[in-house]
C-alpha cells in the first residue's frame, strides 16, 4: 500500500476514526433517506430520481419538500416528523461539512476540523456532541418516510416512536430551534 504523506492520521486515535466514520455513514443515509422522501413526494421511480432529486444537496432537498407542503400539504404525522427533522438538520448539516470538507488542525493542544470556504471551525469534542442529535434526526428522517407512504424496497416495519428530543449542545443552539409542540 502507498503510505500517506499527511501526519493529521497519526494524532487521531482508532476511537476518534471510529466516531468520526460512524457518523458519516449515519449523516449519508439520513441524506439519502430524506432524497428518498421527496422522490417519494415527487412520486419518482428510483431510476428518475439519479437526476432529479439525488443530485441535489441536502439542503435543496429539505427546502423543497417545505416548498411541496406548501403546494399539497403533508399529512399530520409526517409534518409532525418533518418539523422535527428539519430543525435538527441546520445543526447537523453544518458539523457534517466541516467534518466531511475540512482540514484537521491544532491550537491550544486541541484537534479541530477547519472549513476555510466557510471560516468556520468545530473541535473534534464538538462533534462528538451531535451523535444524539444525528439519531434523533434518523428516527426521525425513517419515520417521516414511513409516514409518505408504503415503502418500495426494504422493510415495510413500522419504524420506533422518537426517542425524547436530544439536548441541544450549546454551539448549536444559535441554528436549531425546535418547533413548538402542536
Amino acid at each position: 500500500m502507498i503510505p500517506t504523506p499527511f501526519t493529521f492520521e497519526q494524532q487521531l486515535t482508532a476511537s476518534d476514526f471510529e466516531k468520526i466514520g460512524r457518523l458519516s455513514l449515519r449523516w449519508s443515509h439520513i441524506d439519502q433517506t430524506i432524497g428518498n422522501c421527496l422522490r417519494v413526494l415527487l412520486r419518482l421511480t428510483p431510476e428518475e430520481a439519479v437526476t432529479i432529486v439525488f443530485s441535489l444537496n441536502s439542503d435543496t432537498r429539505l427546502r423543497h419538500i417545505r416548498e411541496l407542503n406548501g403546494i399539497t400539504p403533508l399529512s399530520a404525522e409526517a409534518i409532525h416528523y418533518f418539523r422535527e427533522l428539519d430543525a435538527v438538520m441546520r445543526g447537523i448539516q453544518s458539523v457534517r461539512n466541516n467534518v466531511i470538507h475540512a482540514l484537521l488542525m491544532w491550537s491550544d493542544g486541541e484537534q479541530h476540523f477547519h472549513l476555510r470556504s466557510k471560516l468556520r471551525t468545530y473541535s473534534k469534542d464538538q462533534i462528538f456532541q451531535t451523535e444524539e442529535l444525528t439519531n434523533y434526526a434518523a428516527h426521525a428522517v425513517l419515520n417521516l418516510r414511513y409516514a409518505l407512504g408504503k415503502q418500495d424496497h426494504g422493510p415495510d416495519e413500522v419504524p420506533p416512536p422518537l426517542p425524547e428530543r436530544p439536548e441541544i449542545p450549546e454551539f448549536l443552539r444559535s441554528l436549531i430551534q425546535w418547533p413548538k409542540s402542536p
